[in-house]
C-alpha cells in the first residue's frame, strides 16, 4: 500500500469516522486513481490533496457516497418493528397524551428505514390522535436524493408483508414508489454524526433509530456519537440500535430494556407519574418474512484477492478451541467483527468466544447478532438458544428452538465448527426437537 492511500483512509476516517479495514484498501486507492484520472489530475497524491484542501466539495460527497453502505430492504430486523408497535408506541403515545411524537432515524441511506417506521407508526392506533414527524439523516446526498424520491426495487420491498405493500406502494415501471402522504411526514437532511458539535434539529426525540452505524466507528467515536444522541432524547424516549450494537462498553446513562426477541435502550423519567388511565391498544404487526440480506460491506476486494473471511474465521475459531488464552481468542473475535461486520459467522465465533470466557449476556448480543444477519441458520438459533435458556429465559429459548425446525440453511462449508464443540445440523434438530417435547 502507498502512503498516499494510507493518508487516505485516515482522512476519510477523520472526516466520516468509517474505518477503512485492511481488505478494502486496495480497492479504496482504486477508486482514488478512478476519480483522479476523471478529474484530470496526476494521481493519488494530488487527488488526497484536493479533498484536504476542499473539505466541504461535491467530490467529498461522492467519495462518501462511493464507500459507504446503502443497500437494504424495509422491515429489516422486524422483532425491533414488532416490540415498537407492542410496546413502545403505546407507551410513547399515552406519555405524549395526544401531542407530538418526533422520530429519529439517523443513517437512514436510501430511507428504507424511515418508510418503515412511517408505515408502523402511521398504522397504530395509539398513534391516530398523535402528530408525528420523522427526521432522516444521512451523511450521503446523493442516497438522501434517492430517499426523497421513494422508489424501491423489487429486493427492498421483498420484506413488506403484502397488504401493506399494496397499501402503501404503487408499482410502476418496475419499481414500487412508497406513499406520498406519508413521505410527507419525513424530512431528510445531510447530517454527519462525526460533527464535533453534532445537533440534529428538532431534537428532543421520542424514538431514535441509530442501527448497524456504529458498527463502523471506532470506539472512541462510538462515545461521543452516542452522548450525543443521549442529549438528544427525550425523557422516557428510546434508543434502537442494531442487534450486534450495545452501549454496554460504552459507559452511556442509557438503560437496556430487554423487549423479548430485541433490546433497546431508554432514558429515565426524572421521576415522573406513571401514565394514568387505560393503556392504549397495541397495534397487530403483520407476520413479516425476513426480507434478502444486506448488502457486501462496502469496497470489497479487488478483483483477484483471495477471500480472507475463511481464512481469519478459521484462526480464530482455532483460538477459541485451544482455550489458551481466551482473552486473546475475544480480542481476535472481536477484531474479525469489525472487519467483517455483516457476516454472520463473525458474530456467531464472537458469541462462541464470549461464551467459552462464561460472559453469556456478551454471548447474548453477539448470538442475536448473527440471528440478525442470518436467521435461516439453524446453528444460529440453536446456540442463541442455549443461551436464552442458561440466562433463564425459557420461554425466549424455546422460540428459537422452534425456530431451528424451520431453519433450514447450514453454516458455510469452510466453518469447522466441530473443533469448537457444535454439533452438526441433524443433532441440532433432534436436540430441539427433544427439548421441544419435554416442554
Amino acid at each position: 500500500m502507498t502512503e498516499a492511500s494510507l493518508h487516505l483512509a485516515q482522512l476519510i476516517e477523520s472526516a466520516s469516522g468509517f474505518v477503512i479495514p485492511e481488505r478494502g484498501r486496495a480497492a479504496l486507492t482504486a477508486l482514488a486513481r478512478e476519480r483522479a484520472a476523471a478529474l484530470g489530475l496526476a494521481g493519488v497524491a494530488d487527488y488526497l490533496e484536493l479533498l484536504r484542501a476542499r473539505p466541504d466539495s461535491k467530490e467529498w460527497r461522492l467519495l462518501l457516497g462511493r464507500i459507504t453502505i446503502k443497500e437494504s430492504f424495509l422491515f429489516r430486523g422486524p422483532s425491533q418493528f414488532e416490540a415498537l408497535a407492542r410496546t413502545i408506541l403505546p407507551e410513547l403515545a399515552a406519555r405524549r397524551g395526544g401531542g407530538g411524537l418526533r422520530v429519529w432515524c439517523a443513517g437512514c441511506a436510501r430511507g428504507e428505514e424511515a418508510a418503515t417506521l412511517a408505515i408502523v407508526v402511521a398504522a397504530h392506533p395509539a398513534c391516530r390522535d398523535l402528530e408525528w414527524s420523522i427526521l432522516a439523516t444521512d451523511v450521503d446526498e446523493g442516497a438522501l436524493a434517492d430517499a426523497r424520491e421513494g422508489r424501491y426495487g423489487p429486493r427492498a420491498v421483498a420484506g413488506v408483508p403484502p397488504a401493506v405493500l399494496a397499501r402503501h406502494f404503487t408499482e410502476r415501471d418496475g419499481l414500487f414508489e412508497f406513499d406520498p402522504a406519508l413521505r410527507a411526514r419525513i424530512t431528510y437532511r445531510r447530517l454527519n454524526l462525526v460533527e464535533p458539535r453534532l445537533d440534529p434539529p428538532g431534537a428532543p426525540f421520542d424514538l431514535v433509530f441509530l442501527r448497524n452505524v456504529l458498527i463502523y466507528f471506532r470506539p472512541e467515536l462510538q462515545q461521543r456519537v452516542v452522548a450525543a444522541v443521549e442529549r438528544s432524547l427525550a425523557p422516557g424516549g428510546c434508543l434502537f440500535l442494531g442487534p450486534s450494537e450495545s452501549l454496554l462498553p460504552l459507559g452511556s446513562a442509557l438503560a437496556p430494556r430487554d423487549l423479548g426477541g430485541c433490546f433497546c435502550y431508554g432514558r429515565a423519567t426524572g421521576g415522573a407519574p406513571p401514565v394514568q388511565g387505560p393503556r392504549p391498544p397495541a397495534a397487530p404487526f403483520p407476520a413479516v418474512v425476513a426480507g434478502p440480506p444486506c448488502g457486501s460491506p462496502p469496497l470489497s476486494p479487488a478483483a483477484g484477492e483471495p477471500p480472507s473471511l475463511p481464512e481469519r474465521a478459521a484462526g480464530v475459531a482455532r483460538g477459541i478451541a485451544a482455550a489458551a488464552d481466551l482473552d486473546a481468542a475475544r480480542r481476535a473475535a472481536a477484531l474479525l467483527r469489525l472487519e467483517f461486520p455483516e457476516s454472520p459467522v463473525a458474530h456467531l465465533l464472537e458469541g462462541l468466544a464470549w461464551e467459552r470466557a462464561g460472559a453469556s449476556e456478551r454471548a447474548l448480543l453477539a448470538f442475536r447478532g448473527a440471528r440478525y444477519l442470518a436467521p435461516e441458520m439453524a446453528v444460529v438459533r440453536y446456540l442463541l438458544g442455549l443461551t436464552l435458556e442458561a440466562l433463564g429465559h425459557r420461554e425466549a429459548a424455546m422460540r428459537e428452538y422452534r425456530a431451528v425446525l424451520s431453519a433450514t440453511a447450514p453454516p458455510p462449508a469452510w466453518l469447522d465448527l466441530e473443533r469448537l464443540g457444535v454439533p452438526g445440523q441433524e443433532a441440532i434438530v433432534d436436540f430441539c426437537r427433544e427439548k421441544l417435547k419435554c416442554k
